[in-house]
């Protein structure tokens, strides 16, 4: 419930209540008593992603400048924790795939690779651990950048230069996919799509029921797309393990059963895409900014309308 702005607060203290809060949970969970290792990586790792959709949509007031060092500080922390992650995904979704198609699959090839993946979760968990140090003191550090981002706007026009900016970058790389359908394409869609996703969250309280029904189906979407990347990553891995054998019979057929189910949440994808990103990014931008005005409507129509036009700057930016 903290993940969003409050009827009473303005836009610059929302924003930093809210980044704030999400960098000190990520603080939190990587902490050396915390038990469960496993769970609070992935909590740090979706903190990191909220700060960086935050930044996203406050990239027309903090610049370029303070966004890229921003943004790279929280790319790389949620990097130093993805091989962890990635590790234990794969092996879960191999066992999700083998729990699915048991009769299918349970053969000494994939018993094989489930072992090795097993193995591979414990080792790569293990190393990941081993970044908290120097990571939570990176965090440790941002704080003090938060609270001097200069964040004066207390209008819509503060987050639609960046909501637009975002709703465009996804809306281009749907129809991205939908032309030329790699893992690349689809793992770039997928980023654009959750910072929308938490972008929506961020905005909910502005018009709770539209726009909560707009997160849940982005955060729909983002679930087909991720669990596709994490099938990709599993049919290398599947793959790569295949070269180790002398019968790769197996190996093949579980390839076959992840492009077929790759193939089936690609088309779920692309169906709720095709609704999602219906609109054009200033058409989009205008109907959350008129939501914005029926919730504030101290916010005069004359300079609202102003604000959307977003002046020459959003023009040259694209």
């Amino acid at each position: 419930m903290g993940f969003r702005l409050k009827d009473a607060e303005s836009v610059p203290d929302g924003i930093r209540r809210i980044t704030l809060a999400q960098r000190d949970s990520s603080l939190d969970q990587l902490q050396p008593k915390t038990r469960n290792k496993q769970r609070a990586i992935h909590e740090a790792r979706v903190c990191f992603k909220r700060i960086r959709a935050v930044l996203r949509l406050i990239y027309g007031e903090i610049g370029p400048d303070i966004y890229k060092l921003e943004n790279r500080v929280y790319r790389d922390a949620g990097r130093q924790l993805s091989a962890a992650r990635d590790t234990v995904v794969v092996a879960d979704t191999l066992e999700e795939l083998v729990d699915q198609a048991n009769r299918y699959l349970d053969e000494p090839g994939i018993k094989v690779l489930r072992k090795r993946l097993r193995r591979l979760r414990a080792d790569q968990f293990g190393s990941g651990t081993q970044v908290l140090p120097p990571l939570t003191e990176e965090l440790k550090l941002a704080r003090q950048r938060i609270e001097e981002w200069p964040l004066n706007n207390d209008r819509f026009s503060a987050l639609g230069f960046g909501l637009k900016r975002v709703f465009g970058r996804g809306r281009r790389y749907y129809g991205i996919t939908r032309a030329e359908g790699t893992v690349e394409n689809f793992h770039e869609w997928r980023k654009q799509v959750k910072y929308l996703w938490y972008q929506m969250s961020v905005l909910n309280p502005v018009w709770p029921k539209p726009l909560g029904t707009l997160a849940n189906e982005l955060g729909k979407l983002a679930d087909y797309l991720s669990e596709d990347h994490d099938l990709a990553v599993l049919k290398e891995r599947a793959i790569h393990q295949s070269q180790m054998l002398i019968d790769t019979s197996e190996i093949d057929k579980l390839v076959v059963l992840i492009n077929h189910r790759r193939l089936q949440l690609q088309n779920r994808a692309t169906a709720l895409g095709s609704r999602l990103f219906a609109e054009k990014p200033k058409t989009f931008v205008g109907r959350i900014g008129a939501y914005w005005l029926a919730w504030r409507p101290s916010e005069a129509p004359e300079a609202c309308i102003e604000q959307l036009t977003f002046a020459a700057y959003a023009s040259a930016q694209g």
